[in-house]
């Protein structure tokens, strides 16, 4: 799934940061950082495990990545 991101790395950072305390909690599963889908760095690909991780990734995590 793409999220958005503000702030580039420094945004990315911080879904990182959420992402792997979802997974810490056991809320979802695994979790891999994919490519930038453009130059700017507006949104980057993340792979989750199952459909559930990924709506749950939405629902907690678009916030946080362009906060």
């Amino acid at each position: 799934m793409t999220f958005p991101v503000k702030g580039g790395i420094f945004g990315v950072g911080r879904l990182a940061t959420r992402l792997t305390a979802l997974a810490a909690n056991h809320q979802i599963g695994g979790w891999h950082i994919g490519h930038w889908v453009d130059g700017k760095h507006t949104a980057i690909r993340i792979t989750l495990d199952t459909i559930e991780d990924a709506a749950l990734a939405k629902s907690t995590c678009y916030e946080a990545a362009t906060a």
